[in-house]
Order: C-alpha cells, then structure tokens, then sequence
C-alpha cells in the first residue's frame, strides 16, 4: 500500500476543501455532476434501443463481426441485446462514478442532484428528437421546466438566523422575560 506523505496529501487525494490545481470547466462538482447526468440519460437511450425491434447501425455492426449470424436471425437478435445490456451496465457504472466524484468535491448535495437532472433531461430530448424521432410536446417542456425550476428552488440558500437551544438560551427560545428566570 502506497504511503501517504502529508505534503502531497492535497495532490494525492482532491476533494471540495483541497481542489485541483487545474480546476475544470466550471468546477469539478459541476463538471462532473453533468457528466453522470449524461450517462444516465445514454443508460436510458441504450435500454430503449435494447428493446427496440430493429436496431439497424448496431445489427450492421454486428454482421461485420460475426458473418454467420447473418443466417442465424435468433443468435443475431441476442448478441444485440446482450450488446445494449452491457451499455446499459456501464453506462450505470459510469453514472454512479461521477456522480459520487461530483459529491466528493461539492458544496452542497441538491447543487449536485440539480445539475445532474437537468443534463438527463437534455440528453435525453436530445437524444430522443434525434436517434428516435420523438416530437417534443409543449406539456414535456412544460414539465422540464418546472422540474428545473424546483430544483434551483431546493437549490438556493438562505441565510436565516440559527437559534441556539442550549441551556444558557432556553428562556429566550421558550419565550420567557429574564424577570420569569430568576423567580424558577
């Protein structure tokens, strides 16, 4: 097991109080958060082309690779699926990686579930408009946006006062006058 040397602690091991010294493009949470959105949006693309009846880029693909499926409809319709569910897989895999390294350097968990959600939903339409021909309706649209606009709701901050509950503090928290705190 390698040995950690406390200078090198920051280069070894980045997170939200040590960042790198290249940042990404904005900020590793927010890059890495819209990265993990995009592959769950293509684990979705690859589940539906899973199930889709002709899959015509991947079936020519797989002819090239294997001539004598061609005379085979059977094995050439499972190597497809077992194709698709292994993107499905990775595609996962990949999602869960970057989203736990979106974690790992942000401020804030529902900054991270924000961007990531919002790249899913844009992936996905975009994907959708142009792999599958789906029309986006003005109801999808409508939904997305209020989606999104929850999220950047659940998202801001504020700044509210915070009372503290300790003993020195009780009387004022319960409401009493200091007059009622010498008389108990």
């Amino acid at each position: 097991m390698p040995e950690i040397h406390p200078d090198r602690f920051a280069k070894q091991y980045p997170n939200k109080y040590n960042p790198p010294e290249n940042p990404y493009f904005p900020a590793p949470s927010s890059f890495f958060a819209l990265l993990g959105g995009s592959f769950a949006a293509l684990s979705s693309v690859s589940a539906k082309l899973a199930v889709a009846k002709h899959t015509v880029l991947l079936r020519h693909l797989l002819l090239q690779l294997l001539p004598s499926a061609e005379h085979n409809p059977r094995l050439l319709a499972t190597a497809e699926r077992a194709v698709m569910v292994g993107c499905i897989t990775l595609c996962n895999f990949f999602m869960w990686l970057f989203f736990t390294k979106a974690l790992r350097f942000a401020r804030s968990t529902s900054h991270v579930v924000m961007l990531q959600t919002v790249a899913n939903f844009a992936v996905t339409a975009v994907c959708g408009v142009y792999l599958f021909g789906d029309a986006l309706s003005a109801q999808w649209w409508a939904g997305a946006s209020l989606i999104a606009a929850g999220l950047v709701l659940l998202n801001t901050e504020k700044n509210v006062p915070c009372v503290y509950e300790s003993p020195d503090h009780a009387f004022e928290v319960n409401g009493y006058t200091p007059d009622d705190k010498k008389s108990r």
